[in-house]
């Protein structure tokens, strides 16, 4: 279906092309230079280490929110203000999520400080 609408249109769409069309529009104004400007492999690698560590943040989130955590450290207790009834999976997690989420934590932390002291996150 999708072959013969794209089969039609070539055979009997119009077909005008022109040098105005086939310019870039950038803001109404002409373009000053080339569009593909290539940044230095220095930004990429400052990028990939901000989705690192964003994505970090994204794992502990949950596990926060899943053990109550959060509402702990804003203010002391949880949001009812009682201990709830909790399922297996969920003091497991309490008590086993901590552990993980330290030796996850620990081997990003490794990985920056390998990457600092190689000089990879220097300018020169």
């Amino acid at each position: 279906m999708i072959l013969l609408a794209w089969v039609l249109q070539l055979a009997l769409g119009y077909h005008r092309p022109n040098s105005i069309k086939n310019q870039p529009y950038e803001c109404g104004m002409k373009p000053m230079q080339e569009a593909l400007v290539q940044f230095d492999v220095r930004y990429y690698l400052y990028a990939i280490l901000f989705i690192l560590f964003d994505i970090e943040i994204i794992f502990i989130i949950p596990w926060l929110l899943a053990t109550d955590s959060i509402p702990r450290l804003l203010v002391g207790a949880d949001a009812l203000g009682q201990m709830l009834p909790a399922s297996a999976e969920l003091m497991k997690l309490k008590m086993v999520g901590p552990i993980e989420i330290s030796m996850f934590l620990v081997i990003l932390v490794v990985g920056l400080v390998y990457a600092w002291k190689k000089g990879a996150l220097e300018w020169e």
